[in-house]
């Protein structure tokens, strides 16, 4: 049963909001890589080892098909939502859009060695949603904003790894049914409304990775094989 196989993430960790996923290139399998709000300050990062089980440990406190404990960052303010995508500059590296609960989109990144920095300038203000893309190095965001208009955002490499925040012609698409359609097809009911985001990975020649928070305010995770 598919029930069997959902994870816990951080059951130890006090989360709000909404939490992202995506795979990463790190390990010989591309680990999983989640960001979730804390829910008085800061944010979570935890990682998913997607390794074989016959491959050397690099960490060896967390095997093959487990995620970690979960590392803190940027405290002093408090968010309620971030997205993470993996990068294809740096080389390598991870970006996170975080919105704080004064409306203002953060831009993060991860590099090894300093780790996760906020970038001094931000991507948007008076921010109630957003949605973040990742293609060759380009970061759009699909934005509602708080008086209800809506915006679609986007960033090149061509100052990296500072970023250029440009509005764009289109029709935002800040909202994402996959997931919680998803579960309900595999009988999940126990979900927080809005909390359910899918992100594709080449896990198993192909999964769709469902994050949600349950009722008791869990992080959880499923693997759905194509």
């Amino acid at each position: 049963m598919l029930s069997e196989n959902i994870r816990t993430v951080g059951a130890d960790r006090p989360i709000a909001g909404r939490v992202s996923l995506a795979q990463g290139v790190y390990g010989t399998r591309g680990n999983l890589e989640l960001v979730a709000c804390d829910a008085t300050d800061g944010l979570w990062v935890f990682w998913f080892n997607a390794d074989a089980p016959d491959v050397p440990l690099e960490t060896p406190e967390v095997p093959p098909g487990q995620w970690s404990g979960g590392l803190a960052f940027a405290s002093g303010a408090r968010y309620r939502d971030a997205q993470i995508v993996q990068s294809t500059l740096g080389p390598d590296h991870l970006e996170v859009l975080a919105l704080t609960d004064v409306g203002v989109l953060e831009s993060w990144y991860w590099s090894p060695g300093p780790g996760f920095q906020c970038r001094a300038v931000h991507a948007a203000a008076s921010v109630r949603r957003f949605r973040l893309v990742h293609r060759d190095g380009i970061l759009t965001a699909d934005i509602e904003r708080v008086d209800g208009t809506t915006a679609i955002l986007t960033s090149g490499g061509e100052r990296y790894p500072d970023r250029i925040w440009e509005a764009v012609d289109g029709t935002p698409d800040v909202d994402d049914p996959s997931a919680d359609e998803m579960l309900r097809a595999h009988g999940i009911r126990d979900v927080v409304e809005g909390t359910a985001r899918a992100a594709r990975s080449t896990r198993d020649g192909g999964t769709t990775e469902l994050t949600w928070r349950d009722r008791d305010g869990g992080i959880r995770h499923l693997g759905i094989p194509d």
